[in-house]
């Protein structure tokens, strides 16, 4: 009977190192699990189909308000919240999405930008992550297919649902890649009503936004309207090497190439600049953090982070959490985190460039389609 429990007691012993050893090993090894288990498996084009969207009708839009309240728009793309490999673009009546913009990126990611505007988020068949990890052609027409969506409702925003009113321009992750594109073909008549753009967690070279957007600049100071603001967060301890070299943008003249190790944008987020100079932690207005106990979804805490520009990535104090799990060192910087470490930042900006674009409203239009206001150099960090 004993050598029969030391036999159970054994064989319990080496199950459990066994699935100890497997668990280790899988999480090694999860980036490459995470390829393989994203992956639809099929060409793009091939089988059924995500239906179009058609933007006319409210329900192709998460948020898409009927009463404009406020004198300013914004049109937000949000991120990657389509965590599966059935489609190569997420349908937009997937129920797990429309629960993620809901419950995370509304209260943590575009609430900022609508705290002064009238906030338009339409539903678009984004690329599903596998996208973003081959540099197949598949993934390239994913994207395309993705900014067709985009433009498509950004055109019916503009005619049925604008009213002639100033806009922003917003996006995180996959949607910043697809608001630079919006905002390098804008209309010169509707330019100049763009009062900034946002385009956040996106790998942009320096020389695309030259030879693509030469009217809409980087914003240089925090009053600035009409120009960009362009940034990838990443932390000392993450890989970066997805962003700096195989990140692919936009071509100027068509199709996509990868970073490549080119010079990358980044504003400051605390001195709004593109200067070089950090910005401390005691400068954070404020990071936010999913909370189901807040009355708004999320708690906002001040001085959290610092904020520093080096070799084209924004370097932080924090290492938030993707909102997939299962993300490994490699991917997570393709999903959104579960904390925005510059909310109140945003916010706070986002209210200046508007006060500084309707300030200007009335004055004489400049020659050229930007709008560059003087602003000195003492009023680049505003006092608290």
């Amino acid at each position: 009977m004993a050598t029969r429990g030391r036999t159970i007691f054994y064989s319990v012993v080496s199950l459990l190192v066994l699935a100890i050893g497997g668990a280790i090993l899988a999480y090694a090894a999860r980036d490459n699990l995470i390829r393989y288990t994203l992956n639809p498996g099929r060409g793009f084009g091939e089988g059924a189909q995500a239906t179009v969207p058609q933007y006319t009708t409210a329900a192709n839009w998460a948020s898409a308000p009927t009463v404009a309240a406020k004198p300013i728009d914004t049109f937000f793309i949000y991120p990657t919240v389509y965590f599966s490999g059935e489609y190569w673009n997420a349908p937009t009546s997937n129920p797990a999405v429309r629960e993620r913009l809901a419950r995370v990126i509304r209260p943590l990611y575009a609430a900022p930008f609508a705290a002064g505007a009238n906030l338009f988020m339409p539903l678009y068949r984004q690329a599903a992550p596998y996208s973003f990890m081959t540099s197949s052609e598949d993934g390239r027409d994913a994207r395309d297919l993705a900014y067709t969506d985009v433009l498509q409702a950004f055109k019916s925003f503009l005619k049925t649902r604008n009213a002639g009113r100033p806009f922003i321009i917003a996006g995180y992750g996959q949607g910043a890649l697809y608001g630079f594109r919006l905002v390098s073909e804008l209309e010169p008549a509707d330019r100049r009503r763009l009062v900034a753009a946002y385009l956040l967690e996106v790998a942009i070279p320096v020389d695309v936004i030259a030879k693509m957007s030469p009217t809409t600049k980087l914003c240089e100071t925090p009053d600035q309207i009409g120009c960009m603001v362009i940034w990838h967060s990443t932390t000392h301890n993450s890989r970066s090497d997805l962003p700096r070299q195989n990140a692919l943008v936009w071509r100027p003249g068509g199709g996509l190439d990868a970073t490549r190790g080119r010079e990358l944008a980044c504003v400051n987020p605390l001195t709004w600049s593109v200067s070089g100079r950090a910005g401390s932690s005691d400068m954070n207005l404020g990071s936010a953090e999913l909370s189901e106990f807040a009355d708004q979804g999320t708690i906002v805490t001040r001085a959290v982070t610092s904020a520093d520009c080096w070799n084209g990535l924004l370097f932080t104090d924090v290492t938030p959490d993707p909102i997939f799990l299962w993300a490994g060192p490699r991917y997570r910087e393709l999903f959104p985190s579960r904390v925005n470490p510059f909310y109140g930042d945003i916010k706070d900006n986002v209210a200046r460039r508007i006060e500084s674009y309707t300030a200007q409203a009335s004055l004489p239009e400049p020659e050229d389609d930007t709008f560059r206001p003087q602003t000195n150099e003492a009023d680049i960090v505003r006092s608290q």
